[in-house]
């Protein structure tokens, strides 16, 4: 695959409040840095040389912080001017990858830092479509991934019954550009977004949905999570 990601840094954070009151969710610091620059420095040293990212809330924050390059990576913009969901956000990006002629591309959260070892392992997979899998202690508020045979069989989210730990989203992909057209026909969803989530299960329906499972993730989506973890260090980040 090219060395492109793209990174969805357009979100507000309600669960980050009050921290988001005036930066977007990817601009939180955790352990001195944005969020989005410890991902940025991931990206670069698992040699991405582009970045698309999707900006919305604030963000004239990130792009006065990161401007067109940053630690060897060159950055490109796109806007998602309404926050419709994290499908949406992915599909601005379609022109610019069309643009840099790649055919899969790394697809990474905002407030998903991982290491570059794991960047690596799901670049090099050989399917086209990939999603990273994690074992979580705590899955109930995680999307909980069913695999079998290499392939992914099912997402559900918010199981009642679950054992653990379980298999969930890591929050990070390799995508060909056909989830575009996935993307083009989805409905919205219940809140009334279009979700990358019914992306992904679509391509499952279709058998084309394969998995890595990875172990050096931090997924920050809360402040609880910002604090718990600003105090397990993660190795992979010093």
């Amino acid at each position: 695959m090219k060395s492109v990601a793209v990174v969805l840094a357009g979100g507000k954070g309600v669960r980050m409040l009050p921290l988001t009151r005036d930066r977007p969710k990817a601009m939180v610091i955790f352990n001195n840095k944005p969020l989005l620059e410890w991902i940025l420095l991931e990206l670069s040293k698992a040699c991405i040389k582009k970045v698309i990212l999707v900006v919305g809330y604030k963000k004239e924050k990130i792009i006065e912080y990161f401007g067109k390059s940053f630690a060897n990576v060159s950055i490109d913009y796109v806007v998602q001017e309404k926050p419709l969901g994290t499908g949406h956000a992915l599909l601005q990006a379609k022109q610019a990858i069309a643009k840099h002629s790649a055919k899969q591309f790394l697809v990474c959260y905002g407030d998903v830092i991982a290491s570059c070892k794991e960047l690596k392992k799901i670049m090099e997979a050989k399917q086209e479509n990939v999603i990273a899998l994690r074992y979580e202690e705590r899955p109930e508020r995680f999307g909980v991934v069913e695999v079998k045979n290499g392939k992914v069989m099912n997402i559900v989210e918010k199981p009642k019954r679950i054992e653990k730990p379980a298999l969930i989203n890591a929050g990070l992909y390799k995508l060909s550009q056909d989830v575009f057209t996935i993307i083009e026909k989805l409905e919205p969803s219940e809140r009334g977004e279009i979700e990358l989530t019914d992306a992904l299960k679509k391509l499952i329906e279709n058998g084309k949905l394969a998995y890595v499972i990875v172990e050096d993730v931090l997924d920050i989506g809360t402040i609880n999570d910002l604090v718990r973890l600003s105090k397990t260090k993660a190795k992979f980040l010093f």
